[in-house]
Formats: C-alpha cells, structure tokens, sequence
C-alpha cells in the first residue's frame, strides 16, 4: 500500500522539521494519524502536526491530568468526556485496592470507611448511595447489541461477562479481577476494554475499545470456531 504525504508532512514527518521547536507543554489534543487514521492523543498540537496528525479537538482542565500521552482517544468529544470521566473514577479504585493490600483490613471494612471511593466520586464529595449499576447506557443482551445498543468502559451486567468469558477463551489477559481471579467481573474496565482494542487490531475492526454489533459477532464467530 502507497502512503501519500504532502511536502509540509514530509518535511515535519520524515525530515523532522521543528520537531524539536515544539516544547514540553502538557496541553493534550486528540489527532488523527494522517496514515493510518488512527485517534490518538499528543503532549500538544505542535507534536501533533510534526506527526503528520490532524488535531480534532484540544483536552480542557478538566480531562487534561487525567489523559495520557499515546493512549487513543474517540474522535468523538462527547464520548471522549465521558470516557475521561471512567478513567479518573478507575484510576481512584486502582488506588483503592493497592492502598488495600497495605492494610490488615478486609476490602468491605475499607470501602465502608471510605464509601464513595469504591463506587466513584458522585455528588461533589457528599455521601451518596452506593452505585451497583452503571449510570451509562449499556446493551444488556446480544439482541440489543444487533439492534445498535453498545457495550464499553463502565457497563456491568451478565453480557459484559460473557464477553470477558471469550477474550479469557482466546487468551488476552483482562486482570485478575473476579472470584477466579481470571479477569471475569462483569465490569468493563480499561482491562476489558484493552482486551477489547487488541482484538479488533487483530481483526481488521476499528480499534476503539467498543463492543458493537461487529465486533461481538467477529468475537463470538473466532470464539466459537477456537472450540
């Protein structure tokens, strides 16, 4: 296959010209890779367009210390927040749970000591109910999934599971979340979702960390002919 560049990102691209001008900045921007099409998120828009990337938006204060560098990122911004919003609150939990192996109490003790944290930052810091359902909309079923229901990062319920179930099957590693410790929580995290990326990369699927119609049937298809 023949890439084409234009002489400006030849010269930025291969020539790397300016590419030391740019600066250490931390102000992320979400660019599309000109070559390949693929969203990914750049210290700032002077790195992104040395890099022959297409800025699609700029990250405010809000996401910007919580997004890193060469992660992708949806070229869609609305869902681009939300998801910004999941990491953070993961982020808290991952915290959570090594802060836990320190200590002699049990997971339950802690997380009624601290509450909120288990279950997210909600309510601008005040005490609220514990959170056993997402408050995104997810696919419950593979019906829904064909209907054009999807299913990503802070979904929870039985199909998050059985998708997990297949990634275990086909071997990625998705943690060791779950009673055996397999990864199999019914929660779809930054593992699951990760789990997710890497098969639709190897699949010929867009590679967003999304469980839609395509990719479930390409996962249940691959699974199904591995048994």
């Amino acid at each position: 296959m023949k890439i084409k560049l234009t002489e400006k990102q030849f010269n930025k691209l291969i020539l790397k010209e300016d590419y030391y001008k740019c600066g250490n900045e931390w102000n992320p921007v979400c660019g599309r890779n000109t070559q390949n099409g693929d969203t990914i998120i750049y210290q700032n828009e002077c790195l992104a367009e040395t890099s022959a990337a297409d800025v699609l938006y700029v990250f405010d204060d809000s996401q910007k210390n919580i997004v890193k560098q060469g992660d992708f990122c949806s070229a869609d911004l609305n869902i681009e927040k939300s998801v910004a919003i999941d990491h953070f609150i993961e982020n808290v939990i991952e915290e959570l749970r090594e802060f836990q192996t320190k200590m002699t109490k049990s997971k339950e003790e802690l997380c009624d000591f601290l509450e909120n944290v288990c279950y997210g930052i909600e309510g601008g810091g005040e005490m609220v109910e514990k959170q056993s359902t997402p408050t995104i909309d997810c696919a419950m079923s593979e019906g829904e999934i064909n209907s054009g229901s999807i299913v990503r990062k802070g979904c929870y319920n039985d199909l998050v599971g059985e998708i997990q179930s297949m990634l275990v099957d086909l071997g990625y590693d998705i943690g060791d979340f779950g009673s055996k410790k397999d990864g199999i929580d019914s929660k779809y995290g930054k593992y699951t979702m990760n789990g997710i990326r890497k098969f639709q990369k190897e699949n010929g699927l867009k590679e967003d960390g999304i469980t839609e119609k395509n990719t479930y049937e390409k996962l249940k298809s691959v699974s199904e002919d591995t048994k």
